[in-house]
């Protein structure tokens, strides 16, 4: 896979309260995704984001992980990660920062699944589906 280089434009400094980023895939098209979180990992800069509208080659309800790097204008650049057991590792650090930190509703039993991105708050009882669409 292909480094996918973050598309840079005035529009999406106005909607970085929504998170949305887009990149652009091997094939040149233009692809919506939320910016789910950004860890460090053993020295290095991990991105995780969720597709904003379906793809056939992710599931619902998956991310995909980016290692963060610089290219020599200084510009970001979401390289993938090749490495199977470094994914791995990246991803259970990713779920470890998440049980420490916990969800933000108060509910100790909390089985929350986190922020949909539509302004709502949805806890518990609501699986809100509008970011899919």
């Amino acid at each position: 896979m292909e480094e996918l280089e973050k598309k840079v434009n005035e529009e999406e400094n106005d909607i970085i309260e929504e998170d949305i980023i887009q990149l652009v895939n091997e094939d040149g098209e233009t692809v919506d995704f939320y910016h789910v979180a950004t860890i460090e990992y053993e020295d290095n800069w991990y991105v995780f984001f969720e597709p904003a509208e379906e793809l056939a080659d992710i599931d619902e309800g998956e991310v995909v992980i980016f290692k963060l790097e610089t290219d020599e204008d200084g510009e970001d650049l979401f390289v993938p990660i090749e490495d199977d057991e470094l994914l791995d590792k990246v991803f259970e650090e990713y779920n470890r920062l998440m049980e420490e930190e916990g969800c933000s509703c108060g509910d100790d039993d909390c089985h929350c699944e986190g922020d949909c991105h539509c302004g709502e708050e949805h806890h518990h009882e609501h699986n809100c589906d509008c970011h899919k669409k």
